[in-house]
Order: C-alpha cells, then structure tokens, then sequence
C-alpha cells in the first residue's frame, strides 16, 4: 500500500512522517537549510496488522506542485495534512482538489501540531476541516488529531491508516509491467537506478524494459522494494530498478518503463476534462496549458470539442496536443495547470490515447460511447471502426483495457455474435467478416465471367483486389473463415466460389477437348495454336465465346498441354515420347548433340531445340558443353 501527503506547507507532513516511521524524507541540503520539503521523499513502515506500507510525502509549496503531482501518482490513499495552528491554506485547498481530480479513493484527514493549541481551537479548525472536504472522497473520511513532538494521536491515525487498507483498489499485477519514473540517480558500482510506483503488471530481475518515450530497452539488473532486494515486484510496490543499457542522463522524471512493444508515445490523446469550480478563470480551445499525467509534465494546447471554451465547474471533452511525446493508456488521469500564472485548473482522464484523424462529430459520437460503454461495446466499436482483425492483446492494448477484462467482453460478443475468432486468435467484428466476403464474392464472380476457363483467382491477387488493407496472416485467417461459410474454396493457391468449375459450358468443353486431341495426334512435331484451332472448330458451327488464350491456359493448369515457349504447346504424350527417346540414345551412344537428339526424337530443329531446353528445365537432360546427358547420370 503506498500512502500520498497532501497538504499546505510547513503544515508538518515531514515530521508526521518521520513520527510514523522513523525516516527523514528530507534529504536534499536545501530542504535542510530551508526547513521545507522541496522534492518528493519515500519512507517505508509495517502496519499496526503486519501489511507493508510506503509512504511518498510530498512538497506543500505552491511553487513545487510540479513535484507533488508526480509524487501523488499511484498512491492508494492520502493523508490530507492541516495544522491545528494555521487551519485550511490555500495549498489545502488545490492539494485536495489535485487528489480528487486524481480520483485517489480514500483517505483520512489529520491536524498536526495539536500540542500548539487548546482543545476549543481544536474543535474550530476540524469543523472548518470537515466544511472543506464536503463534497469530496474525504468526506466522512477519519479525522485525527496528532503531534509529532509529543506522540499524540500516532496509535489512532495508525489504526485509521490499518482499518482504510481494506479499501484499498488492488492492483493487477498480470497486465503488461507499467511504471513511472519519479526519480533517477547512480549508484556507485551500481549504475543507473529508477525509482517508482509499478502501476500494473510485475517485474523481474533480467526482465527487459523498454523506456519510453524514447523507445531504448533497457535491462533490469535488480529489483528492490522497501529497500531490499526481491526477485519480483508487482503492481502497487515502490520498487527502485538497477538498469543496464541506459545512462543516467537518458532518462528523467516523466519516463516510463513498461514491458517492449505494449505502449505507443503519442502527443496527441482525447479524453474528458473537468474545470474546477474556482478555476480562475475559462480556458478556451487552443489555449496552452501545463499537463501532468503518471509523473510526467509537459506542455501543450487543449482542443474543446464541445463547443469553444468551458466555463469553471463545467466539464467537457477535449484534445490535447503535446509539444513532446507521452505514453498514456485509456484511464490514466491528468491534471491541467495554467501556463501563466501556474494555477491547477481541473483535471480528468484519458478516453482515446491514439486518436485516429475524423471529423468532430465523429469523435464525440466515439468518445461517448467509449465513456458508458463497457469492455464489450469498446470492442466491437473499435472492430467496427478499423475494419481489421486483432489480437486479445492489441485490443487490450489500445483500449486500456486488462486483458481478462477483454477476454471477457470477446466471449459476451461471440455469444451474441457480434464477434468472430479467426485462425492464430484474431478476432473481427461480425459485420467486418459480412463485408470482407462481400468483397471476395463480388471479386470472384467478375474473375469467374471473364476467365472461365481458370480455376480461380490465386490468393495474393485476390488480395490486392478485395481485402488490400490486411496483413498476411490476417489475410489468410479471414480467408480460412469465408472458407467455412461454404461460400468460396482455396485449392494449390487459387480461390473460387464455391461449386465453380472451370469449362462448365458444354461447348467450351468440346472445343477444348477437340483441342487437345489436335496436340495429341501432333506427336513430337506439334501444330501452331492456330492450327489447332483451326482443326477443333472446323465443320462445328459457332464457337463458344472464349479466346484461344484463356482455352490454351485453361489445357495447361488441366496438365493436357504442357507450354514450351511463347506459342508454342506440346502434348504430354509426345512429351513422354521425347523423354523416352532421348533416354534410349543416350543411354546407348552417350553425350549426344541436339541435331543427334533431333534425329532420335524424329522432329525438326524447331521443335527439338524448345522440348530439349524443357528436359533441361525439368532436369531430365542437362548439358555438357555441345551435347547433353541424362542429369541422373555422370556421364
């Protein structure tokens, strides 16, 4: 469990800390000089019940918001921090705001410095404290009255902290490893060391990492949490990694380790963006504004896409356009601080992180249904929308989503067919898969009336002509789906419909088959294609519609005509001939010459070069200088 401080400065949050578990979180000089918390610090302390628990205490400063805000991301619960002396401050105020925007969950309230003031104050300050968090996650909350200095209160807001653990949102720990880095340093004989909160998934030692937005893999050299060395973190752990493979100075605040290959940086996401109601004032689209989102702080301009501008209190969906990469996933949340002065604004959350080029219209119409739908409607609106198969985890990817989570919305949507599963796990949405084989079909029964003589359309010109925009293996899953429908066929490479045959036409069959028997009685000297032609149609009336091509193409994919050269066909039985033929002289007079392999054939010069040249092709025959021997021989 990783508890968060919130709270106004020098309101004592460090020396809370330090009551609770012994560490001074202040560890820079100038927080020493100063007396205030500049940057983040981290303590660690066992519950009152046993549980592990980390502490992450934040500056109160209004200049260093930029350190709380990455110091509150992926707490479980806040410790909201009010001196009994001062009351609510103005950074009691926007630090409540931060960790409601953030949607922390749970925490308690607790007034330090109770050894400063008599009970009456006492009683005035939490009932100003309770008026504050109306309204907000920490009403109701427990209140308790501490001092450091004298140990009031510790035993209480101990068991306060024991008894809100329960709710404590759990983490998933089987997702992809996710985790943002809010420090880094080196480590003498160590090297380049992270820290963070793993937000999901787990990681191992020699685990590979990759670090984004920058896209280098990183190696993990050792894993600590609390401190001490584990094999393992899992999500919701502090954990400081020992990294290879990334100097100190290729990484800051802000980055984001994860498993290789789940995340993509993205400056441009959509989501939607609540204004605080004493926002100082409206902000309008393209206003430039101070993002922060995991541990990150960039700047950028917000789009309103619900008109022109959100007044304060309003909520609205927005765009945001980042002048440097980030690595988000659906659900993550953000804060919006102005530019100039730096004031928070509001706050909200991730819907869309890649957000594909469409109209306005389009992008609300998708943003909302993403908003209230559940993991089955994403799904399939997303399917719908791309028109290509995906893999569970691609889904789960773009989506945000956990993997059981999509799992789970895939069996609702094939149960109520919304959805089908391809080959190698894809999945596509069921009206994609209706129009893919209305594409197939539309293509195949042009093909099969222009070429009827062919025995299909071969796979990769299908391809190009009804399905381009898949890759190959989502090709050929979609390709094994139509094939169940009964609609269409794959044989040796080549798709038809369904119950086609090529030469169904009985004319179209007469002629070809008085075709090949012109080649046939042609022996080892066969005629031209036009007299061939010419014999099959002679005396037969008129001839089926089909050109000379197409009936000589069709012969050939039969195996009845085999094509030596451009015009030029022989039968397989003078074929066979011809290699019988060649076998007997050689094998009784040796190497032979073509004009000595011509004789034996019993052909010319023009039709014995062609059919030696196919022998040679064929290995049957290969040559040695002028003359030619059998190629399963040496000699």
């Amino acid at each position: 469990m990783v508890i968060g401080t919130a709270g106004h400065v020098d309101h004592g949050k460090t020396v809370l800390v330090k009551a609770l578990t012994g560490v001074d979180t202040d560890r820079l000089p100038d927080e020493k000089r100063r007396g205030i918390s500049i940057d983040l610090g981290f303590a660690r302390f066992t519950l009152p019940g046993g549980r592990p628990a980390a502490i992450v205490d934040v500056p109160g400063h209004e200049r260093f918001i930029r350190n709380m805000l990455a110091g509150v991301t992926g707490i479980d619960l806040v410790m909201l921090v009010v001196a009994a002396d001062e009351g609510v401050m103005p950074q009691t105020r926007e630090h409540l705001a931060i960790v409601s925007l953030l949607e922390v969950g749970a925490g308690c309230v607790v007034i330090t410095k109770c050894d400063l003031v008599d009970g009456e104050w006492l009683d005035l300050v939490e009932e100003e404290v309770r008026d504050a968090v109306r309204g907000t996650f920490l009403e109701g909350a427990p209140v308790v009255r501490v001092s450091a200095v004298t140990g009031q209160g510790l035993d209480a807001l101990l068991e306060a902290l024991e008894g809100l653990a329960d709710r404590v949102r759990p983490r998933d720990d089987r997702a992809f490893a996710r985790l943002p880095v809010d420090r880094v340093f080196s480590v003498a004989g160590f090297g380049t060391v992270v820290t963070g909160t793993l937000v999901t998934g787990s990681v191992r030692r020699d685990d590979r990492l990759e670090l984004l937005p920058a896209g280098l893999e990183v190696r993990v050299r050792g894993v600590q949490v609390h401190e001490r060395e584990v094999e393992r973190a899992v999500a919701g752990h502090r954990v400081a990694l020992n990294l290879s493979g990334a100097e100190r100075s290729a990484i800051r605040r802000g980055d984001v380790l994860a498993t290789p290959g789940v995340l993509r940086p993205t400056t441009v996401f959509e989501g939607r963006l609540h204004l605080l109601p004493d926002c100082p004032r409206p902000i309008a689209t393209r206003t430039r504004v101070r993002l922060h989102t995991g541990t990150a702080e960039v700047l950028g301009r917000l789009v309103i896409l619900e008109g022109d501008r959100l007044e304060p209190g309003q909520s609205g969906l927005v765009r945001f356009r980042s002048e440097t990469p980030l690595a988000v996933v659906s659900g993550d949340h953000f804060i919006i601080r102005h530019y100039s002065p730096v004031v928070t604004a509001g706050g909200g959350a991730v819907i869309e992180p890649h957000p594909r080029r469409r109209s306005r219209a389009v992008a609300l119409k998708e943003l909302r249904l993403k908003e209230r739908g559940g993991p089955a409607e994403l799904i399939l609106a997303l399917l719908e929308r791309d028109e290509r198969p995906a893999s569970p985890g691609d889904l789960a990817q773009r989506l945000g989503l956990l993997e059981e989570l999509v799992a789970e919305g895939l069996a609702a949507l094939g149960a109520q067919g919304g959805v089908s599963t391809l080959a190698g796990g894809l999945v596509v949405a069921g009206s994609t898969l209706t129009r893919y084989l209305d594409r197939v079909r539309a293509v195949l029964q042009e093909y099969h009336r222009q070429y009827p003589l062919r025995r299909g359309v071969p796979k990769e010109e299908l391809k190009g002509r009804a399905l381009r925009a898949l890759d190959a293996r989502a090709y050929d899953a979609v390709l094994g789906a139509l094939q169940t429908t009964g609609t269409l066929r794959v044989r040796e490479g080549k798709v038809a419909l369904a119950g086609f045959e090529p030469a169904a036409d009985p004319a179209v069959r007469d002629l070809a088959a008085r075709v090949e028997d012109a080649f046939r009685r042609g022996g080892t000297a066969p005629p031209s294609v036009e007299e061939a032609l010419a014999e099959a149609r002679s005396g037969r009336g008129p001839s089926p519609g089909v050109s000379a091509e197409e009936l000589l193409a069709h012969l050939v994919e039969e195996g009845r005509l085999v094509r030596l050269a451009t015009d030029l066909y022989l039968h397989p039985e003078g074929l066979e001939r011809a290699r019988e033929a060649v076998a007997r002289y050689i094998s009784a007079h040796g190497p032979a010459t073509t004009s000595q392999l011509r004789e034996a054939m019993g052909t010319s010069r023009k039709f014995a070069v062609p059919i030696l040249e196919h022998l040679d092709a064929i290995r049957w025959t290969r040559r040695v200088g002028d003359r030619r021997v059998l190629a399963t021989r040496s000699g």
